[in-house]
């Protein structure tokens, strides 16, 4: 009867860690729902991560990113992903492409206010840990919102 329990227990145990997936290494996504989730904390309590957060920011993105961050200042500075005010949304993420050193993850990001915007995160891995190294805007066309081509 005790070893069926201590089997019973085991099991159990490696079930758990399965399903929970301990014992992997954090993936693209990870970081992108910590580094958003992290972004979104110091935002709404009135602090610019971009500016005043730039070191612990470095844990979620390349040095590369970082100046591009820098380069966009002036646009950024009027959009809605640095009012806290205006920035209510949510992240999903929708598809992940990845080989061992770069991935390609697709999120979507839905707001009452923001509205709905889908993004392409390009990640690398550097030293064993997933960073952002670009975000791009996917720019999606129905039939019906596609422009008239003449001729």
């Amino acid at each position: 009867m005790l070893g069926l329990a201590r089997k019973t227990a085991a099991l159990l145990i490696v079930i758990c860690l399965l399903l929970t997936g301990c014992g992997r290494d954090p993936g693209p996504d990870d970081t992108i729902r910590n580094a958003y989730a992290w972004y979104v904390r110091e935002l709404k309590s009135g602090v610019n991560p971009l500016e005043q957060k730039r070191t612990e920011l470095q844990q979620f993105v390349t040095d590369g990113f970082l100046t591009s961050i820098d380069n966009m200042r002036s646009e950024l500075e009027a959009s809605p992903f640095i009012d806290a005010r205006s920035f209510d949304a949510k992240l999903s993420i929708e598809k992940i492409t990845k080989d061992n050193r770069a991935a390609t993850v697709r999120i979507g990001l839905s707001g009452r206010i923001s509205g709905q915007h889908k993004l392409n995160v390009y990640l690398v891995k550097i030293e064993g840990q997933w960073k952002i190294d670009d975000v791009k805007l996917v720019e999606e066309f129905s039939l019906a919102e596609r422009p008239e081509r003449s001729g």
